[in-house]
């Protein structure tokens, strides 16, 4: 396998793992209920049709950890296909 198929590869796991992660929360871990929603938010419940809360509700669980995984992706390009890639690595000098 290539260096750029290997990347691909591997760059797939760490989207897949996410997208299994957040489906899960989503559908069982953490699904929204109308009707907690509703005793919770009388007012917001009211005004807003439940769809845009579900809506809400899903792109929060996707959103969130989303941005760990821009850093998990970058160290997996380096060390799939580029060399070395490592999370929170220190560099010091004088430029």
């Amino acid at each position: 396998m290539s260096n750029k198929d290997n990347m691909k590869v591997k760059i797939q796991e760490v989207i897949h793992t996410l997208m299994e992660r957040v489906m899960n929360k989503v559908l069982y871990e953490d699904p929204f209920k109308k009707d907690e929603h509703k005793a919770k938010k009388p007012l917001y419940a009211a005004l807003v049709p439940d769809e845009i809360f579900k809506g809400s509700h899903f792109e929060r669980r996707f959103v969130t950890p989303f941005g760990n995984v821009w850093e998990k992706l970058a160290v997996v390009a380096a060390n799939a296909g580029l060399g070395f890639g490592q999370l929170h690595y220190s560099i010091e000098g004088k430029i």
